[in-house]
């Protein structure tokens, strides 16, 4: 004890000394740790470079430029054939409650004389005319902002459904239904043919920037006039995708009975034709979708696009 206090200054260094040492040590110790795993992250890395460089095709500069040059031609691709799907025209004026208040009837008015002018029935509305899927929109006098552009251009489309049903002339309209517009509230009502909307929403494809808008169009016809029908969608400027027709006999028609002659010994002379195959009227339900560009962010749920190729300026209530 008598040492340690003579030599007090020398114990307290060689205390120091052994700290630092074991510190020493243990950042030694923890540089050759890290040391290890960045070595092993290396060797890892090397091995995934050596994979990626074995594989085939391997990503070298001769692939990388092919990659990119097929990037650029889908690229192009799209945009070519988004001009085969044009969007809806824009509006004949900007759209507010009254504009389009006033497009909504005029429209209407419009769609129920075509019909009348070439002898298509149509379904009674409830307390009104049948208002093709507007209904909901018969009555308030303001709309939400972001609704305007989606029905206006939804309103242009059944107009250029009706212009081909009254086209091929079919007998009667039943209904049309279609996918809610955003700001709707698509809830089953009963006028117009049992409802308005479907239960199913629009598509969107992320990659090629189209938008699905599903329709369900029930109407009475002939043979002859649903063949012009599917003919007037198919060359038709915008782009319809028809689906498998449902078919069944109309309600309200039977087919009419024969009358046999019952045999006899003597020869039956006829004294008129008689009516051997009466084709009866069908009922058709047709499920399609309208393929349009993505709307553009910020114009109200509708696309910011002019006309398609060729094509001037028109307004939703315009001609198909």
């Amino acid at each position: 004890m008598s040492w340690i206090k003579r030599n007090l200054a020398l114990v307290i260094s060689g205390a120091i000394a052994l700290g630092l040492l074991g510190l020493g040590g243990w950042y030694f110790w923890s540089a050759v740790q890290k040391n290890n795993s960045i070595d092993n992250e290396i060797n890892q890395t090397k091995a995934e470079i050596d994979r990626l460089l074995n594989m085939e095709p391997s990503p070298n500069k001769t692939n990388l430029d092919t990659a990119k040059r097929e990037t650029e031609r889908l690229t192009a691709f799209i945009a070519e054939a988004k001009r085969l799907f044009p969007p809806s025209p824009p509006p004949a004026e900007p759209l507010n409650n009254e504009s389009f208040k006033s497009l909504l009837e005029t429209t209407v008015n419009d769609l129920h004389k075509q019909a009348a002018n070439v002898g298509i029935k149509v379904p009674p509305g409830v307390d009104a005319p049948y208002y093709f899927t507007f209904d909901q929109q018969r009555l308030p006098v303001t709309f939400p902002p972001e609704s305007l552009r989606p029905l206006s251009e939804r309103l242009h489309e059944i107009r250029v459904m009706m212009s081909i049903l009254v086209k091929s002339r079919v007998n009667s309209l039943n209904y049309i239904r279609r996918a809610a517009a955003p700001g709707e509230r698509s809830q089953s009502n009963m006028g117009g043919g049992g409802g308005d909307y479907l239960n199913v929403s629009p598509r969107t494809n992320a990659e090629t920037g189209m938008v699905q808008w599903p329709y369900e169009v029930n109407f009475d016809c002939f043979t002859m006039e649903l063949g012009g029908v599917l003919e007037e969608f198919e060359k038709s400027h915008y782009a319809f995708v028809v689906k498998a027709p449902t078919i069944m006999p109309a309600e309200e028609m039977r087919a009419a009975p024969v009358r046999i002659q019952p045999r006899t010994n003597a020869p039956v002379v006829p004294t008129a034709l008689q009516t051997v195959i009466n084709e009866r009227l069908m009922r058709v339900t047709l499920r399609l979708d309208v393929i349009k560009p993505e709307p553009v962010q910020g114009q109200g749920g509708g696309p910011n696009r002019g006309p398609g190729p060729g094509r001037g300026p028109r307004g939703p209530g315009g001609p198909p």
